[in-house]
């Protein structure tokens, strides 16, 4: 899986999503690291990100974004795509994707809950990808860094 972060912060830093929550998890929840399942995926994500708050990504050098390469280990995965799943948690797949995150805040709240370990889930930035949100503090062991390089934002999305 990847994870983009700007140069010189820890790719498995959660400080972020708990200062400001994040699309599953409220503001003020630790441990929750928010990656996606392919490269082009994970800049989408922090590309839609900084949109949303009003910020240009060609406004950035490419030495200013990093993306990591990251593995891990995982028993306890509540996906998201899946429609038993997705009718159990009485969800659509547009609810999993739109701006309103109410609802998958909830399914992010019943999930940690539960001692679910990650979230598989569409992307929202991304049509037909998906995202991996892990609760590090329900994994066995701490995930690894494996790979990293400088990724330009304006000219990867």
């Amino acid at each position: 899986m990847f994870r983009v972060v700007r140069a010189g912060v820890d790719p498995l830093s959660t400080l972020g999503s708990q200062a400001n929550g994040g699309r599953y998890n409220d503001r003020g929840v630790a441990s929750v690291l928010y990656t996606s399942l392919d490269k082009a995926t994970a800049v989408a994500e922090i590309a839609r990100g900084l949109r949303n708050r009003g910020i240009g990504p060609s406004n950035f050098g490419p030495e200013d974004w990093w993306v990591y390469e990251i593995r891990v280990s995982l028993t306890e995965l509540l996906d998201l795509g899946d429609a038993a799943t997705q009718l159990s948690l009485d969800v659509t797949p547009e609810i999993l994707v739109r701006d309103d995150t109410v609802e998958t805040r909830r399914i992010g709240n019943y999930a940690r809950d539960e001692g679910v370990q990650a979230i598989l889930a569409p992307s929202a930035a991304a049509v037909g990808s998906d995202d991996l949100v892990l609760f590090l503090d329900k994994l066995p062991a701490r995930p690894e860094v494996i790979s990293s390089t400088a990724v330009g934002l304006s000219t990867t999305v």
